[in-house]
């Protein structure tokens, strides 16, 4: 194909690819082949390619591929024809059919590879419509180059027609090794031969396709034409041509005869391609083509970083849970509390704080849904309002602690923005490669940061009394949030039952109670009047006597009003409906809110006891729905649970004949299960349901570990799993989703398996000696959730295979220690897993005693470490599992040993809040001194992480109170920067110096103020802290309160004696950065107190200037209001509406206007507000200034006016504009 060859060049030693040179039609060609096929192989040979040939900026990527037989313009795809690719349709030309990700239903393709250069895509089009012209066909003359006659060349030559054998989909080949001659003649479709050129989307992928009736399905999603497998690989930054010689169908009728011509023609028309690009037309192109292809990989990667940062922030995603309670909204229910006057302060206003209590059932969680999808519509268009929310479960405990929670509102506000901000990529960057997690004091360090980028945030959390309070997490959440709500414009709403602790919280702060309203309860009976008995429907009265004598019986409560309705559907005739409808009336006097919940445990057991009086294969049934759904880990989907209950002891494999319908599954459960449908959740209907069987446990489910945990061992025992781990993500992915199950049995087995009784003990030392079983399972156990495999656990799947001694490992994990005893230790006992945990560190994680002593026994090494460096001791101090750590110190346990970060026992105990660790770890002589590698004590990381009692205890040993951090901080810095209240003031009432200097010269009182800790900083003001203690930029706790918005302590410091016109080094006073940070509140109180409203900085800006151009419209109207100077200029004699204009701040504008601005003042460049306007593009701004007579051909000292700046910049609105004031 080459008119011409060079010499070969030399090369890096490290470039395994092998060049041709040569030329066609003027153009230097770099011909190189692949050694083997796929995507990987592509990206290597392209990759070292634009190494060893930097000036290469884009290619023809030649070859042969699957031709999908479909009709384009130019006639039927056929064997021999050129698939070259082309963008259309929102697609690239090139696509990835097996890259992307599953959602709810769906497979969600993500796989768009770089567009080709326009002048190949110029180049096809030409070559198109030049041969379609010509007599002679160009492609088949290139053809003709090649000798067929020499024997090497002969597999170039052209089949013939009679070899061109395409079948119907459905007809699939008869066996190996046979001929397609030998398949049925009567499916053979027959076609002219022709070399025909038909463009559109080619599509990639890792995986040859042989399968027709994939082919077709695939190619009707994304209209593919053709299939192949290195376009992916070498497209990856790489912009290239796509183009294809068909050399078979995708089918099972597989052969080799046309490969070598099908290469041919796709050579042929790569060659001719040349003939059509200018090689001036190539040059200048090569410059815009870099450009784009960097700019479209670098917005490809960042979107794809993005992704990645987020999903490590927190997995947990609250919207199919909000989608689901907003569905069960009835028409018209719930407006009463969004036009409640509680609700629409809070909506309208800054700051503000609504808790929202109420009784059980009465409806709190579809209300908070309704809030926050009117706060969605509201602010669908205001890309600064920020809306995160949280939904609180009693079954969703153990991933909603507060860390999880907080990361998960920080998650929520950085969702809508495509660039996340600089301090979740600094978290990412810090933590993800040490495989670390960020502290609380991070994530709301993060947080304020955030939620200050936005004008309003609003934070709605449902179900606070469902929030776990272990190690205080209900109330370090709420101390973060009320932090933020300080430093930042952020409305908090919060639902709850009605606790004491949870209400003290919340003293002072607006209240509006929660109760099912008539109307509301009416619209729902009236939603769920069709499923009662069909006479109801013929009976006007007694439905009417059914929505009276129910909302009556409720009193408030939503949940009562479902377990009433549910109750009346078995009701045969219309007396047997009133008499249950009287005893709902006798009923209905409760004066109490705890007589409501007796009612409510009254409505379960009456529910509970239609259930038994069921024939005896729903009892049987609804018995096993609700025991799986109350003993259950975690959530469970409805495919997981009918996968459940289809399984019988001693079965190897599924039948699908035994898997329960899922109406029946709800329908037996008299209403008590409910299905989420968005999240395919089968739950039970309520908290307090969940509290009735916990009550009910031992006389529901006597039997429900046991039989728990036989059914995951049978599961997992399936033949389906003798073969072990899977090798690829891909098989993972369809064993996970083919076996619903599967997961939840290898994460939770051992759980069930550890409370399980001796019945079942047999069956599970059985298993742990299954090594192909426990392998499946330890690799499902590693893995994400089935649909969402990313890409470590892509990696894990190869890795598992090499990770010994997994029994082992699984029952250290879950402290099985009477089934390990007869596992074979002597080979396993120091093995190690993917994070190098030996099974006694894993063991000492999980906190399981037993399996510990069992192990130490048995000769397991107490100080081995895993891939952080840490210790049995160390993991079990940070876990808090005292009796653990107890018994590895008397085991001779190094009580001083450090991890790769120097983290000891002691130092991670305390960081965690361990106090009887930390006491246990002391007694044994523990270095209190010793320091991580970020220079902190355990003190230093009880203080910083707020845990009050190590504190005190650790200062009680002796701790040195006034030690420095790794940045010159004390311990009373740590605390006030991470907000501690409590901590901070048991440093000071140990004697913690007040006005001691860290960081950047501040004080403690400075640091409160710089990080949003409003009450911190007031406590500090209280215990006479210096108010007009300089930081090393001059700047005292009024210009850092005044910057963050702090209201209160700018009045607690105006009362003290301080100067208000104090300057920082930039020439700031409080009063002008509180108006260039838009604190209105501040102004106010500052200019009340006597601040000079004239004040400037080194730049002669004034509080007006700097509010104006800002864009402030409240702080400019106030300081006008106050009298502030209209027309003060700063230092090159701009005026205060010059900033304004030039900026776009429109509502400004016209406030300066309205009070007198001079419209046409200059600057000392002449330069007039209007030209400045302009200059910004401002269409809005012009025609205001215009409007009040500003000059259009006002020159400034180059002669530029504003309408010739216009119509040099090619702003024909505003030149329209300009023209017409002229």
């Amino acid at each position: 194909m080459l008119d011409e060859e060079h010499e070969r060049l030399p090369k890096p030693p490290a470039d395994a690819n092998f060049y041709n040179l040569g030329a066609i039609a003027g153009h230097n060609i770099v011909v190189a082949g692949l050694h083997q096929r796929g995507n990987s192989s592509a990206a290597a040979v392209a990759t070292q390619m634009k190494m060893t040939f930097p000036n290469l900026k884009f290619g023809l990527l030649v070859g042969i591929g699957g031709g999908v037989p479909v009709r384009t313009d130019n006639g039927m795809i056929r064997l021999g024809d050129v698939v070259v690719s082309k963008p259309e349709g929102g697609h690239s030309g090139a696509i990835q059919y097996d890259h992307g990700k599953a959602t709810t239903g769906r497979f969600e393709r993500i796989g768009f590879l770089v567009p080709p250069p326009e002048v190949l895509l110029n180049a096809a089009q030409d070559l198109a419509a030049k041969r379609a012209r010509s007599r002679l066909d160009p492609l088949q003359a290139n053809i003709n180059r090649i000798d067929t006659t020499i024997r090497g060349l002969r597999r170039y030559k052209y089949p013939g027609i009679s070899r061109d054998h395409l079948y119907k989909p459905h007809y699939i080949h008869r066996e190996a090794g046979v001929s397609c001659e030998e398949c049925g003649p009567l499916d053979d479709e027959d076609d002219e031969p022709y070399v025909a050129v038909h463009r559109g989307t080619i599509a990639s992928g890792e995986s040859v396709i042989k399968n027709a009736i994939i082919r077709d399905k695939l190619a009707r999603q994304d209209g593919l034409l053709c299939f192949e497998m290195e376009a992916a690989g070498a497209l990856a930054g790489f912009p290239c041509l796509v183009v294809r010689g068909i050399a078979d169908y995708c089918d099972s009728h597989k052969n080799d005869r046309w490969h070598g011509f099908a290469a041919a023609a796709a050579a042929a028309y790569a060659r001719q391609l040349f003939f059509h690009m200018l090689i001036d037309e190539v040059k200048r192109c090569v410059s815009v083509v870099s450009e784009k292809n960097i700019e479209h990989l670098k917005h490809r990667q960042d979107d794809r970083d993005r992704h990645e940062i987020l999903n490590w922030l927190t997995s947990l995603d609250y919207g199919s849970q909000h989608s689901d309670f907003l569905k069960r909204r009835q028409p018209g229910t719930g407006q009463w509390f969004l036009d409640s006057p509680e609700l629409k302060r809070w909506v309208d206003g800054g700051g503000k704080t609504l808790f929202c209590p109420g009784i059980p059932g009465s409806g709190k969680t579809i209300l908070a849904s309704i809030v926050i999808d009117s706060l969605h519509k509201k602010h669908q268009n205001d890309p600064k309002a920020g809306i995160a929310y949280v939904y609180c479960n009693y079954r969703r405990k153990h991933e909603q602690d507060a860390e999880q929670l907080l990361v998960s509102l920080l998650k929520q506000l950085c969702q809508q923005w495509s660039i996340l901000p600089p301090c979740i990529q600094e978290l990412y960057e810090a933590h993800q490669p040490k495989r670390t997690r960020p502290s609380i004091e991070e994530i709301t360090n993060a947080l304020r940061i955030v939620a200050d980028q936005h004008s309003q945030v609003f934070i709605i959390i449902d179900a606070l009394d469902e929030c776990q309070v272990d190690f205080g997490c209900r109330a370090r959440v709420l101390t973060s949030i009320s932090d933020l709500q300080m430093a930042c414009n952020v409305n908090f709403l919060a639902t709850s039952r009605f606790v004491a602790e949870i209400q003290d919280m919340f003293v002072g702060k607006p209240t509006l109670e929660i109760r099912a309203q008539e109307h509301d309860v009416r619209a729902y009976i009236d939603g769920y009047m069709s499923d009662l008995p069909s006479f109801v429907s013929r009976s006007p009265d007694l439905q009417e006597q059914i929505r009276h004598d129910i909302v009556n019986a409720v009193d408030g409560m939503f949940l009562l009003a479902q377990l009433y309705v549910d109750s009346l559907r078995d009701k045969t005739t219309p007396r047997a409906m009133k008499k249950a409808l009287s005893q709902l009336r006798r009923r209905a006097h409760g004066e109490s809110e705890d007589s409501k919940v007796e009612l409510l445990a009254k409505a379960y057991h009456e529910t509970t006891e239609r259930i038994r009086r069921q024939e005896v294969g729903f009892r049987i049934l609804a018995d096993s729905v609700l025991l799986w759904i109350s003993c259950s880990k975690r959530p469970l989907t409805i495919s997981e649970l009918r996968h459940a209950l289809a399984v019988e002891a001693g079965d190897n494999q599924l039948d699908p004949e035994n898997l329960p319908q899922t109406e029946d599954m709800v329908t037996v459960c008299a209403g008590l299960v409910t299905v989420d449908e968005e999240s395919s959740i089968i739950r039970l209907v309520h908290y307090t349901t969940q509290e009735y069987f916990e009550k009910m446990h031992e006389t529901w489910f006597p039997g429900a570990e046991d039989n728990i945990t036989v059914t995951c061992i049978t599961y997992l025992s399936f033949h389906v799993f003798d073969s072990g781990s899977c090798e690829s993500v891909v098989a993972l992915r369809d064993r996970l989703q083919s076996n619903p199950l599967y997961g939840y049995a290898a994460r939770h087995w051992g759980h069930h398996a550890q409370k399980a009784s001796s019945q079942a003990h047999n069956m599970i030392t059985r298993f742990l000696q299954s090594h192909h079983h426990i392998a499946a399972s330890y690799q499902a156990m590693w893995t994400s959730i089935p649909g969402s495999l990313s890409k470590s656990d892509a990696s894990l799947c190869s890795m598992l295979n090499s990770v010994m001694g997994k029994s082992l490992h699984v029952g250290a994990r879950f402290g099985l220690a009477k089934a390990m005893v007869s596992l074979e230790f002597q080979n396993d006992i120091e093995a190690k897993d993917l994070l190098f945990r030996t099974p006694l560190i894993v063991a000492a994680e999980n906190g399981h005693e037993r399996v510990v002593q069992m192990l130490l026994e048995r000769g397991a090494n107490i100080e081995a470490s895993d891939s952080l460096g840490r210790t049995s001791l160390i993991v079990a101090a940070k876990t808090g599992h005292g009796a653990v750590v107890k018994r590895l110190l008397d085991s001779g346990a190094n009580k001083n040993a450090r991890s790769i970060f120097w983290e000891t026992p002691l130092i991670a105990a305390a960081m965690a809040g361990h106090e009887a660790v930390v006491q246990a770890l002391l007694e044994k002589g523990a270095d209190a001194a010793a320091r991580d590698i970020h220079g902190q004590t355990s003190l230093f990381a009880a203080a910083g992480s707020g845990h009050e009692g190590v504190v005190r205890l650790l200062l009680q040993q002796g701790a040195d109170l006034n030690s420095r951090g790794q940045f010159d901080e004390t311990l009373l810095h740590r605390a006030v920067l991470a907000g501690y209240k409590a901590v901070v003031q048991l440093l000071l009432d140990n004697g913690a110096d007040l006005e001691i200097k860290g960081r950047r010269g501040r004080t403690p009182l400075l640091d409160a103020l710089a990080y949003g800790h409003e009450a911190v900083a007031e406590m500090l003001l209280q215990n006479d802290a210096d108010p007009n203690s300089p930081d090393a930029d001059m700047r005292v706790p009024l210009h850092l309160a005044a910057e963050h918005g702090h209201e209160e302590v700018i009045k607690m410091v105006l009362e003290m004696d301080v100067d208000m016109e104090v300057k920082d080094r930039k020439g700031d006073t409080p009063l002008l950065i509180a108006a260039e940070e838009g604190k209105l509140g501040v102004v106010r109180a500052l200019l009340e107190a006597g601040a000079n409203i004239d004040a400037k900085d080194e730049w002669d800006e004034t509080a007006l200037a700097k509010a104006a151009k800002n864009g402030h419209e409240a702080v400019v109207s106030l300081l006008l209001e106050k009298g502030a100077d209209l027309k003060s200029r700063n230092r090159w004699g701009a005026t205060v509406l010059f900033y304004a204009a030039w900026l776009g701040h429109e509502t400004v504008v016209n406030i300066l206007l309205d009070s007198g601005a001079d419209a046409d003042a200059n600057n000392d460049l002449g330069a007039t507000p209007l030209m400045m306007a302009a200059r910004g593009d401002c269409e809005g701004v012009v025609s205001l200034l215009l409007e009040q007579g500003a000059d259009p051909m006002a020159q400034d000292f180059s002669g530029e006016t504003p309408l010739s700046f216009a119509k040099r910049r090619g702003l024909f609105s505003i030149v329209a504009m300009l023209e017409y004031y002229q």
